[in-house]
Formats: C-alpha cells, structure tokens, sequence
C-alpha cells in the first residue's frame, strides 16, 4: 500500500480547525482522519500520543500564531503604538472570523483530558496579555496599569466569543474588538 502524501500544514490547519470546532472530546479520531485526510493508523504514526498529541500541536499553532502576531509585533520599533494596536486587533480578528469560530484555548480548556492542556492554554493567554500589555505601555499607559488592562481584553474577547457562538451574533465580538482601544487609552 502506498504512503498517503498529504502536507503537513494542511494537517495541522485541519486538526486546529477541528479541535477548534469540537472540542477535545468531540474530535472523534474519525473526524479527524477524515477532516486532515489520513487513515487513522496514519494519524497515530504522526501523532504516537494519538489525540493528545493532535491537540497539542493544534495548541502549537496557536502559540506560534500568538507570538508572531501579537507579542512580535507589539515588540516591532518600526510600527507606532496605534498601527500594533490596530493590527492585533484585525489579527484577532481574522483569527476568530469576525466572532463565528470558536477559541481553540476554550475548547481545549475544558472536557476529558483539559488538565494535559492547561500549561499550554495558560501560557498562551500569558502570551495574549504580554503583547497586549507591551502597547499598552507604549501608548502610555503605567505598566501595571497595561497588565491589568491586557487581563481585561483577554477576559473580554474570550467572553464575547461565548456570546457570539451561544446566541449567534456576532455583534458581542465586533463590539469588544471595538472597545479594546479606548480602554488601552483610558
């Protein structure tokens, strides 16, 4: 039997998509294997810790997404405060699809196994606070005033995403993506 030749980022873009959609326990290794387009024994030759391992590396996905587009660009001398601010707030966006995708952080965050996440999660919200925070502070606003207002927005958006995807308007999401640079300012 010939190997299956699938791209690996698509893999990995299919196992974000999924875990983002269904949760960890809804992510059935059917599901999975259909969604990323691999047999299962496929899928546990990639993946030998089997569906943990799936989620972690949809949770690196996140991680690295997090860090080039929040904490490095909050980090970028180039760029004045209000264009970082202005572009994380459109990269979270596009992330969450203007509030119809669920959070993967949230999905992992809870059911069957959400204690062999946690770490991860946590660090990637910590991640989140920290870009957030660096403009902030670049904008003017006392350091430890920045962190609490970088809590506020992680609090914020996770919120309105629960919103948008329980009642299905988006406009929970918009509206907290629109608040996020007069509470930076304040």
């Amino acid at each position: 039997m010939r190997a299956q030749k699938v791209d690996p980022e698509n893999v990995d873009q299919k196992l974000f998509e999924l875990f983002s959609e269904l949760g960890y326990d809804g992510a059935s290794m059917e599901l999975l294997a259909q969604a990323t387009g691999l047999k299962k024994a496929s899928l546990y030759h990639r993946f030998p810790d089997g569906k943990k391992g799936m989620a972690l590396q949809a949770l690196k996905i996140v991680e690295a997404w997090i860090q080039s587009n929040i904490v490095d660009l909050s980090l970028n001398n180039e760029l004045k405060p209000e264009a970082k601010l202005s572009r994380a707030i459109k990269a979270v966006d596009q992330l969450y699809n203007g509030g119809a995708n669920n959070c993967l952080l949230r999905t992992l965050s809870v059911g069957t196994d959400a204690a062999a996440f946690k770490g991860t999660v946590s660090g990637c919200f910590e991640l989140l606070a920290e870009g957030f925070t660096n403009i902030a502070v670049e904008l003017g606003l006392p350091p430890k005033d920045a962190a609490e207002k970088a809590r506020q927005i992680n609090l914020s958006i996770q919120g309105s995403l629960v919103l948008a995807g329980a009642t299905g308007d988006r406009r929970y999401f918009e509206d907290t993506l629109d608040r996020i640079p007069a509470l930076l300012t304040s």
